[in-house]
């Protein structure tokens, strides 16, 4: 049950398998929506990404059935900013999003809390190019145009940390185009819209390595890169099918963790388009957590980048960032 067809394209492939994700049945024999009945739906939004593959095997495997859990998967291409937008209109319960990206959305007034931690290691946010741009290095970005997926995305706030860092103004020197998903950037790349693309490393890899794209450089996160974040709506409804989702997937990720037999690594390359060494390398720099607890420097140091940076005005109490009765601050 692990294994699915092998394809060039992955984005092309979520396209094809996406309806079938959304409504798959448990994979025992005999299983049928008639089986369901009972069960609490609880819907999960997440990029099409290698570190969301727990979830998949989890439901492949009938687990979530097994506490109670109609597990429904919301694929989200758009990223941490189209999550958001998931969970405000109540189109998802729960969602995996990027930890600046979640605490910007909260001070920002939106009905939604961090309930936890999903991988606690950095995210790798590869500076791309155009293949034979004369952008050549970061610092010949200054001035230049950046894609980002949408407003309080973290392909946005990364863009404006990584201004920051160098010591330019984010809004004169990194100035922002909005281009959707990956395929967006991509078009925008090739008309000469954009300059410049942040996004996870690996999951852009094939275009490096087919050489549409180059990669200058890095900037990793200073924090852990995904949170659990939840809509107040279900807070107040599904709190305990949370909890129990939460608890059922962090056996998947640590057995993913774990690679025995090399399952993890053949996994990620068959079915995330990249190299064996690449999906080895990867999974050596990834670490879940997939706890209902934060650390609390989580908090502190994203909303120092975000004032930097001017996406928030100032910090606010944690207490108004998560949900108490499930998540723990430590």
């Amino acid at each position: 049950s692990k294994h699915c067809v092998c394809i060039d394209n992955y984005f092309d492939k979520m396209r094809r398998v996406l309806p079938a994700l959304r409504a798959a049945r448990p994979f025992h024999a005999g299983s049928s929506r008639d089986a369901l009945r009972g069960l609490t739906t609880l819907r999960v939004a997440g990029v099409p990404e290698h570190f969301n593959a727990p979830f998949h095997l989890s439901k492949e495997r009938g687990l979530y059935e097994a506490k109670g859990i109609d597990f429904e998967w919301n694929m989200t291409p758009g990223g941490t900013g189209a999550m958001g937008q998931k969970l405000e209109t109540g189109e998802a319960d729960v969602a995996v999003m990027l930890s600046e990206g979640a605490v910007a959305r909260i001070v920002g007034g939106s009905p939604i809390k961090v309930i936890g931690t999903y991988v606690k290691s950095p995210l790798r946010w590869g500076i791309h190019v155009k293949k034979g741009s004369p952008i050549k290095e970061p610092a010949d970005l200054k001035g230049k145009m950046f894609g980002v997926s949408r407003m309080l995305s973290g392909s946005h706030l990364m863009a404006h940390v990584f201004a920051h860092q160098r010591g330019w103004d984010p809004k004169a020197d990194a100035p922002l185009n909005i281009v959707g998903s990956l395929d967006g950037a991509r078009e925008a790349m090739a008309k000469g819209e954009i300059d410049a693309w942040l996004w996870e490393k690996f999951t852009t890899k094939f275009l490096v390595d087919t050489g549409e794209w180059d990669i200058i450089g890095e900037v990793p996160t200073p924090w852990p890169c995904f949170v659990f974040v939840a809509s107040d709506q279900a807070l107040a409804s599904k709190a305990g099918e949370i909890r129990s989702m939460v608890e059922v997937t962090k056996g998947l990720c640590d057995e993913f963790k774990s690679n025995a037999g090399n399952k993890t690594v053949e996994y990620v390359s068959k079915n995330h388009a990249v190299t064996e060494s690449d999906a080895s390398e990867w999974l050596g720099g990834t670490e879940w957590a997939c706890a209902l607890e934060v650390d609390r420097q989580t908090f502190v140091k994203t909303q120092e980048a975000l004032v930097t940076i001017g996406q928030i005005e100032a910090a606010v109490d944690h207490a108004k960032l998560y949900h108490p009765d499930l998540c723990k601050v430590v």
